[in-house]
């Protein structure tokens, strides 16, 4: 009998030395897949990076690289394909406008007399070159008309809406500036215009009805230098200059005429909203911290967290948000990274 109860000591006591080396080999795992579940930022292509942006169907980027070549690389880095184009006959790429749907896309090119604009007949597959006239554009929602401003021979300056070569066009309102900047309604509609030169600490947005021409001030207070459209068009985001060159995000409501604060010190082309218009996301200083913050804010509420941190320092400049996933340009490279979370 005693022999019986030592063996079943044994037994018990062994049980449950594999019981605790299991349990500190669970322990130790869980360890392991939290470090690696820690957020970080990778690299997603190894190339300097110009005007990326989502696929329609949010699955992949597409991006210019410097030498005008235009790529397709999905969300984890993997399937990079080219997308053949013409070669670029002068200048160098500097930026792409792109339609929020359709296959075309204008891009402005930097040449030794200055700055060339070319739209890409996606059917025809070929560069047209706009004419010099041709000012600050955006592109209508239906990716098949461009609302532009038009340097006239006379020094006279017209907002005209045309088919994106500007042939066939129709003139809209006359202006007094000739450096306006237009960003198109999301709804077509309507249209935001606003100097990107101000000579004063006073530079109004305006609203202008597409239709008839109509203007009308909507921001009337501050150096406002630059706009975007929350989906769905009846806000938007503004960079307003403050001090010593600071700026501040600040975001107007149409449906109230109001303009909240968003207690944000950025610029627009680090910020990105969701596809709902519900979710800002943005980099922006901080003191304490290497590089900037990222950001979410909730446009509803206005409560704003933070979205990560990043351990390096980092200058953004075209966040995009995609599925949740914040995607940027780092300025130190002009590489493209995401947020592994």
């Amino acid at each position: 009998i005693k022999k019986i109860i030592i063996i079943l000591g044994l037994v018990i006591l062994l049980s449950l030395g594999a019981g605790i080396v299991l349990m500190v080999g669970k322990k130790k795992s869980e360890t392991v897949e939290q470090t690696e579940a820690q957020p970080e930022v990778r690299k997603l292509v190894d190339e300097a990076v110009i005007s990326p942006i989502s696929s329609f169907d949010g699955s992949a980027i597409w991006y210019f690289n410097a030498s005008g070549q235009l790529f397709r690389v999905m969300l984890d880095g993997s399937g990079l394909t080219e997308f053949p184009l013409p070669a670029l006959t002068t200048g160098s790429l500097i930026q792409a406008l792109w339609p929020q749907q359709g296959n075309d896309f204008i891009i402005t090119t930097i040449t030794s007399i200055g700055e060339v604009k070319y739209h890409y007949d996606n059917d025809q597959k070929k560069y047209v070159q706009l004419p010099e006239a041709v000012q600050s554009l955006d592109w209508m929602p239906d990716g098949e008309r461009i609302l532009y401003v038009w340097k006239a021979g006379d020094n006279t300056q017209q907002l005209k809406i045309a088919v994106p070569d500007s042939s066939g066009f129709s003139t809209i309102a006359e202006l007094f500036w000739l450096d306006y900047v237009v960003k198109v309604s999301p709804t077509g509609d309507r249209a935001l215009v606003y100097r990107s030169k101000p000579t004063q600490e006073l530079n109004k947005i305006y609203q202008v009805d597409i239709e008839s021409g109509k203007f009308d001030p909507v921001v009337e207070e501050g150096k406002n230098i630059g706009a975007v459209w929350v989906p769905g068009g009846e806000k938007f985001i503004f960079a307003q200059e403050r001090a010593l060159g600071a700026t501040r995000l600040l975001m107007y409501n149409f449906s109230n005429r109001q303009v909240t604060d968003l207690d944000l010190a950025t610029s627009i082309d680090k910020i990105s909203v969701d596809p709902t218009g519900k979710t800002l996301y943005a980099a922006a200083g901080k003191s304490g911290i290497p590089g900037e913050e990222f950001v979410k804010l909730d446009l509803l509420t206005f409560n704003q967290e933070t979205y990560y941190q990043p351990e390096q320092d980092t200058k953004v400049k075209s966040l995009l948000e995609i599925k949740g996933k914040l995607y940027f340009v780092n300025l130190f490279d002009n590489k493209l990274y995401y947020i592994a979370k």
